[in-house]
């Protein structure tokens, strides 16, 4: 699997591992942004504690979440269908790039961030408890300022890169520990953005 495959494929640098491809038109960023951005379903969202258990800890993680689901309505589950066939395309594409002979066999879920002013997620990765195989990030606005998504070397805070906003934009990772990643403060403006993972 990804993980394996990682570990292995030493010679190939992590960042070249890191997929940047368009995904969605800005018409339908826009009317997904006027869709969701004013509903008032926001929760503060949860991280997964040292211990295993799912908590609210704002010195790591300052975001509100909302979940996609098909089944909330017409409206959302079209949205839900449409991105998760998406993904799925694009992560096709990402394996096919890369010669790994991989493909996932779920979506877990579809979640809108909202990070407000001061909004942030400080550095970690998406595979543990829960387990995943690839981590991916859908950019829907860049009128704000701060909010990067910045890559490190493992078990390092060298910076390996910085991801700018670009509407529309999909990232895609492998979810596991050579990966940690950040989402940078947000100094001003509101932060949005749609993550997903594979399985």
């Amino acid at each position: 699997m990804v993980r394996k495959y990682c570990m292995e494929q030493t010679k190939m640098e992590i960042k070249n591992l890191i997929g940047q491809y368009k995904f969605l038109k800005p018409h339908l960023v826009s009317t997904f942004l006027r869709t969701f951005t004013t509903i008032d379903k926001f929760r503060d969202a949860e991280i997964i504690t040292k211990n295993g258990n799912s908590g609210i800890d704002k010195d790591i993680r300052n975001v509100k979440n909302y979940a996609l689901c098909k089944n909330k309505g017409l409206t959302e589950a079209h949205w839900h269908n449409l991105i998760c066939v998406g993904i799925g395309k694009i992560a096709l594409q990402y394996f096919e790039e890369r010669n790994i002979n991989y493909m996932p066999s779920k979506i877990e879920t579809i979640t809108l961030l909202k990070y407000s002013e001061g909004g942030f997620y400080k550095p970690h990765i998406d595979s543990g408890k829960i387990h995943r195989e690839l981590s991916a990030i859908i950019f829907l606005n860049n009128d704000y300022e701060g909010g990067h998504l910045q890559f490190f070397k493992p078990n390092s805070k060298d910076l390996i890169l910085d991801i700018k906003p670009e509407p529309g934009k999909i990232v895609l990772w492998p979810s596991n520990f050579l990966f940690p990643h950040q989402a940078t403060p947000v100094t001003k403006g509101t932060r949005y953005t749609l993550v997903s993972w594979m399985i």
